[in-house]
């Protein structure tokens, strides 16, 4: 059987401050400052027989929904959860939020296009 990957995007802004105790002065990162964030949510799987879709993404987008009202122009450091707020750890974070309403959830990527960066996360 083939197996499709479906995906939803959703934008957020948000502040952080990275502070590394082994650089000089906390490093380049530990004052306050803020970034654009892309974020991708792939599903994977069958189309279901009646629908012929994975997953309705209008469903998909109202889960979303919350999640992006949780992290739009927040402070990151505070998230509970997160932990050190990182590329890595945001996309963590977010899979975790996600997984348990979500089995076909296949990967979360979160991207800051301004600087050409980001994180794929594939499970645990």
């Amino acid at each position: 059987m083939a197996s499709f990957e479906v995906f939803r995007e959703f934008y957020f802004e948000a502040a952080h401050a990275l502070y590394d105790p082994e650089a000089p002065a906390g490093g380049k990162y530990r004052n306050l400052h803020g970034h654009s964030f892309r974020v991708r949510v792939t599903l994977r799987g069958e189309r279901k027989s009646e629908e012929q879709w994975v997953m309705d993404l209008g469903k998909l987008g109202r889960r979303l929904a919350t999640l992006h009202e949780t992290l739009d122009h927040s402070f990151l450091n505070e998230l509970e959860g997160l932990g050190k707020p990182t590329l890595e750890n945001l996309s963590l974070y977010i899979w975790r939020q996600l997984a348990p309403s979500l089995p076909e959830i296949a990967e979360v990527g979160v991207f800051r296009d301004s600087l050409r960066e980001g994180c794929v996360y594939r499970g645990d």
